[in-house]
């Protein structure tokens, strides 16, 4: 066996468990611990790609102890013989379950061989809903631009699964809500683009609400009528509609709104996002979804507005944001954090596509990108092949043939008696949940050991602090 040096000990253990910390060794005492400049931490990637990961088709075995819980690992003692093992964190002994009675030194799982120190589960209980994807489309381009873009998005719709839902709002100066269920015509609900709605009130015009309420009256009544789902309304599973879809946005037109001289189109990006983020609350929450948002300017008009509509107004620059001299940045990043926050709650996703030769206000709708884990794309233009390449490059596939995303996860960090978790920094949010492990001492998102994640990649990291 050639030995290996330290560094490529470190290397492999690496690219076997996507971890990098910040120190290889551990301070010896608390008052080592106290002089560290750098804090220890881990550089984790959760969904790093292992093509030799063996498929484990059953659940893992937990620790019995109710404060623990911790998996079953190769640094547990087993005990083949009375077939028991020791929980690595808190020494508990636990009894294998009745499928483990064969296990030997020779024949062990894979979960306790070295070289498997990360392992993927297929959980065979979860439930799996088919995922969502929103369009939100910005009409106030130019018909170069708007051309090029629904072709992009009449692409896409031959890389989604068969059964994937989709949904379609456009806005200009007014926000439309396109119905996918019907056949012959176009179908779909205008709203005001000045006035934000709340989830419940979305739900009310769009007749969500009563219908769902309907059909649950009629299962507690006993009737045998299927009425058409609610949801088939707006969102459609892509083998369905995929041919509405694609005539809907080859007929798409630039806002008819006339724009007068000296004076920018009107956009109500605050508000579209606002219906399409309701419209997600309503009827899938905590299932998989992105909204992807394609702007081709900043928002006019309405809630989120980032720069008024007369063009001698110029948009705010780096020195107003930096004296606090912003007009209207203290409010749409309001808004748009509430939005960021609702759709980060419920699991779903936020996308921005930003392509325009001028500011599009991406400082202001950060929040949306951060909190959910979405992409953030600026370009100058729809129709050149950066943006037709990377748009693309979201929908690729892994060797398996699934798409490189994952959505609604959960990362829990647990620890032994002499370490606590101190916070993490990336692209999740706080599960508030407080345990023994959890430090006292906040850094990035603390004061928990669990965070949640709408939306993960093979590239995706998180760094957590000890």
């Amino acid at each position: 066996m050639a030995t290996t040096t330290y560094q490529e000990f470190i290397q492999q253990n690496e690219d076997r468990d996507g971890v990098r910390l910040s120190w290889n060794v551990w301070p010896s005492s608390r008052l080592e611990a106290t002089r560290m400049v750098v804090p220890l931490s881990a550089l984790y990637t959760p969904l790093k790609e292992r093509p030799d990961l063996p498929p484990i088709q059953y659940d893992p075995v937990l620790c019995s102890r109710s404060t623990c819980r911790a998996i079953l690992n190769p640094l547990c003692q087993v005990d083949y013989r009375a077939k028991l093992w020791t929980c690595n964190f808190c020494f508990q002994r636990n009894q294998f379950p009745p499928q483990y009675k064969g296990i030997t030194e020779q024949h062990q799982p894979a979960e306790l061989i070295p070289q498997f120190s990360t392992i993927e589960y297929t959980l065979t209980r979860a439930q799996v809903n088919p995922l969502v994807f929103l369009i939100v489309l910005d009409t106030c381009m130019d018909d170069e631009d708007l051309q090029a873009l629904k072709e992009s998005l009449q692409m896409s719709l031959s890389l989604l699964p068969p059964n994937a839902l989709i949904g379609l709002i456009t806005f200009g100066r007014m926000v439309q809500v396109h119905e996918l269920g019907c056949d012959g015509c176009s179908k779909s609900y205008v709203f005001r683009g000045t006035k934000d709605l709340t989830a419940k009130q979305i739900q009310e015009m769009l007749g969500i609400g009563k219908m769902q309420a309907q059909g649950q009256q009629q299962r507690q009544g006993g009737a045998q009528q299927t009425q058409q789902s609610p949801l088939n309304r707006f969102l459609q599973p892509v083998h369905k509609c995929d041919m509405n879809l694609t005539d809907l946005l080859g007929e798409l037109q630039r806002d008819p709104w006339p724009v007068g001289s000296g004076k920018r189109p009107l956009r109500s990006t605050g508000v579209a996002l606002s219906i399409a983020v309701g419209l997600l609350e309503c009827t899938f929450p905590n299932s998989g979804a992105r909204i992807m948002l394609f702007m081709g300017g900043p928002a006019t008009q309405g809630p989120g507005i980032v720069v008024g509509e007369e063009l001698k107004a110029p948009i705010r620059s780096h020195h107003d944001i930096d004296k606090d001299n912003a007009k209207y940045m203290r409010k749409a990043c309001k808004h748009y954090e509430s939005l960021a926050s609702r759709a980060s709650n419920n699991g779903h996703t936020i996308d921005v596509y930003a392509c325009s030769l001028d500011q599009t206000g991406l400082a202001e709708l950060k929040f949306c990108s951060n909190y959910t884990g979405g992409h953030m794309v600026m370009g100058d233009s729809f129709n050149t092949s950066l943006f037709k390449q990377t748009f693309q490059r979201v929908f690729a596939k892994d060797i398996k043939g699934e798409f490189k995303m994952a959505f609604g996860a959960t990362m829990e960090v647990k620890t032994s008696r002499e370490l606590k978790v101190s916070g993490a920094i990336g692209p999740c949010i706080s599960s508030n949940l407080k345990g023994p492990c959890v430090s006292d001492t906040e850094i990035g998102m603390g004061g928990t050991c669990q965070w949640k994640f709408c939306g993960l990649y093979p590239s995706s990291t998180v760094a957590i602090f000890f």
